[in-house]
């Protein structure tokens, strides 16, 4: 039975009580005599009762979370994702503007950039990106509880819109800025929170 349990996936191996301890400290802790071969077993798994790390809990938080609650944080997610990415696109100052003035003019090569120095623009830029990325990542994990039937669907689209978030960036930066540097969102999505998410899946 315990060893049933332990296998079980709808079972929260990791949880903890009010002092802290998980089920195997718990057992560990005991003073009686207990069964041997429950406790063979549950050392046997002792990797599995290690305390759940901070995204590991959030995750879970989310999994719970009532529908009703997830679609109304899904509207606020949606205009947060609206405003960073309309943000973008308008950058403070705006862009320069293209003219019919001579190719030799130096402000020829600047047109569709923004206006504003490099260390302001990243002044905007980072906080930005953060919010967006945050943003992104939740309403991933919320698309899971309220559209989970669909998510194969969806997720693709939103692969999509970080590529063309990081395309926007790419064009509008000030020309003294890297072009590798328009692509950091999109590189932290697929290469550290798309392999975060599939292994949460195949738990």
């Amino acid at each position: 039975m315990i060893k049933l349990l332990i296998e079980c996936k709808g079972v929260d191996r990791k949880i903890i009580n009010g002092r802290g301890f998980t089920a195997l400290d718990v057992l560990q802790r005991q003073t009686d005599q207990v069964d041997s071969a429950g406790v063979k077993i549950l050392r046997s798994y002792s990797w599995s009762f290690e305390p759940s790390r901070f995204n590991e809990k959030l995750t879970r938080d989310i999994m719970s979370m009532k529908p009703e609650t997830a679609n109304a944080v899904l509207v606020v997610l949606a205009l947060v994702l609206t405003m960073t990415y309309q943000a973008l696109l308008s950058p403070p100052g705006s862009v320069f503007q293209g003219d019919a003035g001579p190719a030799s003019d130096p402000t020829t090569n600047k047109v569709g950039k923004s206006v504003i120095n490099p260390a302001s623009f990243l002044l905007f830029y980072i906080p930005n990106g953060i919010a967006f990325l945050m943003a992104w990542i939740v309403t991933i994990l919320l698309l899971q509880v309220v559209a989970e039937s669909i998510f194969r669907l969806v997720y693709p689209l939103y692969i999509v819109m970080c590529f063309c978030y990081g395309s926007a960036l790419g064009i509008i930066q000030p020309s003294d800025l890297p072009t590798w540097f328009a692509y950091v969102p999109s590189l932290f999505v697929i290469l550290v929170y798309y392999p975060a998410l599939y292994r949460f899946r195949k738990r």
